[in-house]
């Protein structure tokens, strides 16, 4: 654990919870001319309900890490069935692929990776909530509005633990485009 919780006010809890919304992610007033500038306060939150459970002690915050990933790896599962052909070996795969990929070394076991889990988990949510609202309004369904209003919401929360969440809604218009290509090749053949 580094300065980012250790040296932080906003995880020690010497400053609001407010106070996190004007702090960056190492808790320097984004304003100073020292802030590094990464804007990621529901990450620098889920330290300090870390540290106001069990203070310090790394096996919490590793803990909440590994529950993070497993979270973030049954989103991919469910994200795989929506997109990947019926053949569930190709779920199965994407699934284990992301479990154990070597590049999630560092997300997990380091606590500040904890910025890309959150990140991940958000993100996944969102692009979930887009497909269900693509479906919904292929349905005429009045809930596709819900859908995209939680679509926006969830983009929205993956920015505020990582910023290069800010894809999120171009990924969501890109699977919009294909989704409507898909569909018009469909309908030309029937």
């Amino acid at each position: 654990m580094g300065r980012a919780i250790l040296g932080n006010p906003d995880v020690l809890g010497t400053g609001s919870w407010s106070q996190m919304l004007q702090n960056d992610f190492w808790g320097t007033p984004l304003a100073d001319s020292g802030s590094h500038g990464s804007y990621r306060p529901l990450c620098v939150a889920s330290f300090k309900l870390n540290y106001l459970v069990d203070g310090f002690k790394p096996f919490g915050y590793h803990l909440v890490n590994v529950l993070l990933h497993s979270l973030a790896t049954g989103l991919v599962v469910k994200l795989a069935r929506h997109i990947l052909p019926a053949g569930r070996s190709g779920v199965t795969i994407a699934g284990l692929l992301f479990a154990a990929h070597p590049i999630h070394t560092e997300a997990v076991a380091g606590v500040v990776g904890r910025a890309d889990l959150t990140g991940c988990i958000f993100y996944l949510l969102a692009l979930l909530a887009y497909i269900r609202h693509v479906r919904w309004r292929q349905w005429g369904d009045r809930r596709q509005w819900l859908a995209l209003a939680v679509t926006v919401l969830l983009a929205g929360a993956a920015i505020l633990c990582k910023e290069t969440a800010v894809t999120a809604l171009v990924v969501c218009a890109i699977y919009d485009i294909i989704k409507g290509y898909g569909a018009g090749s469909r309908d030309k053949r029937h």
